[in-house]
């Protein structure tokens, strides 16, 4: 009993995609907000945010397995 190959594939996948797109999503406001600010360092900085946040989340998942 356990996670397959495949659903670790569609939560790996729904990871990458929310976070990429999170990441997206809150750097295109806050290029909005501040203009002079890069937009793709913005995306980086977003996205790792976000992926280090739901990281955490499956680690404490994983502990109370």
């Amino acid at each position: 009993m356990g996670i397959e190959f495949t659903g670790w594939l569609i939560i790996g996948a729904a990871w990458m995609l929310g976070t990429f797109g999170g990441g997206w999503l809150l750097a295109w406001l806050y290029k909005r907000l501040h203009p002079s600010l890069s937009f793709y360092k913005l995306w980086a900085f977003w996205s790792s945010l976000l992926g280090g946040m739901v990281a955490l989340l499956f680690a404490f998942g994983l502990v109370r397995l």
